[in-house]
């Protein structure tokens, strides 16, 4: 198994940022969607909740996943 290099990394990185603005069919769940910017959020040194929309946030937060708001980032209607 080789080792990925950097600029592999960087376009991985940059496909799943591209698909993070592009999920205007929804055809992954939020909970799949959520692990997905958090591995992004991660890796840029952001939090999840910058990268997703609102209508995926109030998702997350109707769905009860779990999410730490310390990292991953504020819900809509929380105090933080």
């Amino acid at each position: 198994m080789t080792t990925a290099t950097h600029d592999q990394l960087k376009a991985v990185l940059a496909a799943a940022e591209a698909l993070l603005s592009a999920r205007a069919d929804e055809m992954v769940t939020v909970e799949e969607w959520a692990s997905l910017a958090r591995a992004v959020a991660g890796a840029t040194g952001c939090k999840a909740a910058d990268l997703l929309g609102e209508r995926d946030l109030m998702a997350v937060a109707e769905e009860r996943l779990a999410w730490d708001e310390h990292t991953d980032g504020p819900l809509p209607g929380s105090d933080l």
